[in-house]
């Protein structure tokens, strides 16, 4: 695998925002942790900013980034045009594409992780750096049964679905395209992954324990204090 390309959206946040939030999350926590995290590694991050850079405190991390800016205001047109900007650059097939939304902690191994499990195993479609905590509590997931893959470093498993943060090839990155644009897919998240499973074939995997979370109270990946990282 030669290199993973982050697309990171953003818009004009800072602080807590309004959802419920864990009581250590900071929007530009966040983004120094990812910076962190990638820091030495063969990584290419690029920040899709929804506005303009120079009104966001993002702006003063300039050196650590490339950039494109979008008018979007909705999250079907942040979507569209971040979704664009990655097709437009035409990445080689075997790069890897992290389309990643602006809540998200990570731990510091998870590049030489995605990276051994891209190693060990052929044929993968989509990853997940989250371990959804909805997955060991709501009845609809009591009787989940999942596939467990074990790489060198990492245990991982297949799920139903996953939130718009995920990982996989350019390749499949093209050829999904349209499913991703909401071209071809039922609305929501959940709904797109199974559609995907069900017409294309493609499956979700996710880490355990997992190697990033979404910053959201009663949500987080379980088993790591978050509020250490």
């Amino acid at each position: 695998m030669k290199k993973i390309n982050i697309f990171y959206s953003h818009y004009n946040v800072e602080g807590r925002g309004t959802k419920g939030r864990p009581s250590w999350f900071d929007y530009e926590n966040c983004f120094k942790n990812l910076l962190e995290s990638i820091k030495n590694k063969n990584v290419d991050l690029y920040v899709i900013m929804d506005g303009k850079l120079e009104s966001n405190w993002i702006f003063n991390y300039r050196e650590h980034y490339r950039s494109y800016e979008i008018k979007g205001g909705t999250i079907a047109s942040v979507t569209e045009g971040v979704y664009s900007f990655i097709k437009s650059l035409n990445l080689p097939d075997d790069e890897l594409v992290y389309v990643l939304e602006n809540d998200y902690m990570h731990t510091g191994e998870w590049v030489d992780k995605v990276i051994d499990l891209y190693k060990n195993f052929k044929g993968l479609t989509y990853i997940s750096l989250y371990d959804h905590n909805d997955k060991y509590f709501l009845p609809m997931y009591e009787d989940l049964v999942s596939k467990i893959f074990a790489a060198d470093t990492h245990h991982w498993r297949t799920v139903p679905s996953t939130c718009g943060s995920y990982i996989t090839t350019s390749k499949i990155f093209k050829e999904d395209y349209d499913d991703h644009t909401g071209v071809t897919t039922p609305v929501g998240d959940h709904h797109k992954w199974l559609f995907l499973s069900e017409t294309k074939n493609r499956f979700v995997l996710t880490p355990v324990p997992g190697l990033s979370t979404h910053c959201m109270e009663g949500l987080l990946s379980p088993t790591v204090d978050w509020s250490k990282i």
